[in-house]
């Protein structure tokens, strides 16, 4: 947690590899918080991007970018509210949950540090909700498709050619 907090991109890369029970990467602190809190709340996207990795090996990285503390504040939040916008495009590429509520009701994007980083997290969160909503048209179309085309009966037919 402590490299991490400080941004010592080779120290967290070094204890992730040594393996979780070494690095502690998802234990938790007094106040609940972990390192991805931590780096998120220092703005240390390169240690983010190492933790994020091997995290996804022990758990899936939602549940992880799920983790709150004590106040239910995630690693969302502390980037917010610091003003961390590289670390914000991170996280919400990563799959964190852009209206999870802390224990006042406030969302991370409440927690924006200036009225430009919160334009620039809503354009972020509108940009994932429009390409999640073109795939989900684009698989859904790509469906419809063939099961059309196998209505038509279209397809390839392999004709053998005869010794005429």
């Amino acid at each position: 947690m402590l490299a991490a907090a400080a941004g010592h991109t080779e120290i967290v890369h070094l204890l992730c590899v040594w393996g979780p029970a070494v690095s502690g990467l998802l234990r938790r602190d007094m106040r609940g918080r972990d390192a991805i809190m931590y780096a998120s709340r220092g703005g240390h996207d390169t240690c983010l991007q190492i933790l994020l990795t091997f995290a996804s090996q022990l758990k899936d990285p939602k549940d992880v970018l799920a983790h709150a503390d004590a106040d239910g504040n995630t690693a969302l939040h502390f980037a917010s509210s610091n003003g961390h916008l590289l670390v914000l495009r991170t996280l919400l590429a990563a799959g964190a949950d852009s209206e999870r509520r802390n224990v006042w009701m406030w969302t991370p994007v409440a927690y924006s540090a200036t009225v430009q980083a919160e334009v620039y997290f809503k354009g972020l969160v509108s940009e994932i909700d429009r390409r999640r909503t073109a795939s989900v048209k684009s698989s859904v179309n790509s469906g419809a498709g063939r099961a059309s085309l196998e209505k038509r009966g279209g397809g390839v037919r392999i004709v053998e050619s005869g010794d005429d």
